[in-house]
């Protein structure tokens, strides 16, 4: 079962500008709001990621980096959900680009995925001169400039380049961070995921029943991600263009944008070299106000901060997580493209 901490002594006015804070400090506060959970038995799986852990740990960052190239290259030559990744690349480029260069799309976005599984797997490892020297910020006047708002923050974010560490950044640099995010359905593998984003200094922030601890974290001066790039249920989400064609992209991401009247930007981070990592603050995200029409308002918002990702996407589409089904859910009478 799963057993936050109890936050009700924690209030709000505890935390909030000046940021950055210290590191000490965003950990106590991540340990203190983050969900922890008691995992019993399953002896022989935790073995099994406990040593993988410490295999991957005891190589250099070189050894790493091309341990993390080479798993991209064997995903690649195992064409891992290839059929996927071609109907999305045909989906945003159809015939704007040859055969060949979406080829070379599908393999240069495996690379950045086996650097995703490795990357995070290290993050145990990583000290703070890695954090710091070894992972410089682009645009961090954002970053520090909205956090000092004190009204938190609504990061719009995809799956795009080493996507856990990106928050890790934010994290081990003294802003709060937590991630909205569903449960693993293996509980020893989720317990995993919580630890290793608290060791960076993220929130992990149950997807289900999310809105209290959301606000609450954003009355801290907390930023909170809010991926746009996740195919929603119908009921779910609403339809707007993704990369050119509707999808059912996240309503509940303007929503709470709209209620907490907080600033928001979009960023990414890439694993560039083998001992050199980047954050880039890409832009902030503008709310156009819409009050006559509040359900206008959500679209075209929801739409500003889709755009965002989108920008990022195809300014280097290697970054961006081709082999997931984004155009799953279509309106009525639309067909599946993956069926």
């Amino acid at each position: 079962m799963n057993t936050p901490n109890d936050q009700s002594q924690a209030r709000p006015e505890d935390y909030g500008p000046p940021f950055p804070w210290t590191v000490e400090k965003t950990h106590a506060y991540t340990h203190a709001f983050n969900r922890h959970e008691e995992v019993k038995g399953h002896y022989f799986q935790r073995a099994i990621y406990a040593s993988l852990l410490w295999l991957v740990q005891r190589l250099s960052w070189s050894c790493a980096f091309h341990l993390a190239n080479g798993i991209g290259r064997l995903l690649y030559l195992l064409r891992v959900r290839y059929q996927v990744a071609k109907v999305n690349l045909d989906i945003v480029y159809g015939d704007k680009k040859t055969e060949a260069e979406k080829l070379r799309i599908y393999h240069d976005s495996m690379i950045t995925f086996g650097r995703t599984i490795v990357s995070y797997l290290r993050i145990p490892v990583m000290d703070r001169k890695m954090w710091t020297e070894n992972f410089p910020i682009r645009n961090e006047q954002i970053l520090r400039e909205d956090y000092n708002q004190g009204k938190g923050i609504v990061i719009t974010a995809g799956h795009l380049g080493v996507w856990e560490v990106a928050a890790g950044r934010v994290g081990m640099g003294g802003y709060p961070i937590s991630n909205v995010a569903k449960r693993q359905p293996n509980i020893v593998a989720d317990q995993l995921i919580v630890d290793l984003r608290e060791a960076m200094n993220m929130g992990s922030i149950m997807h289900k029943d999310s809105m209290d601890r959301i606000r609450q974290g954003l009355r801290c001066g907390e930023g909170v991600i809010l991926a746009v790039d996740q195919n929603m249920k119908r009921d779910q989400g609403v339809f707007v263009s993704f990369l050119g064609r509707v999808a059912s992209s996240p309503r509940a991401n303007a929503w709470i944008w709209r209620e907490a009247g907080c600033p928001a930007f979009c960023g990414y981070a890439a694993w560039r070299e083998p001992k050199k990592f980047e954050l880039v603050i890409t832009e902030r995200v503008p709310w156009e106000p819409h009050p006559d029409d509040p359900e206008k308002e959500l679209l075209i918002n929801t739409t500003h901060l889709i755009e965002a990702v989108e920008r990022v996407i195809l300014g280097e589409p290697s970054l961006w997580f081709w082999l997931h089904r984004r155009w799953k859910v279509q309106p009525d009478g639309v067909p599946n493209p993956y069926a």
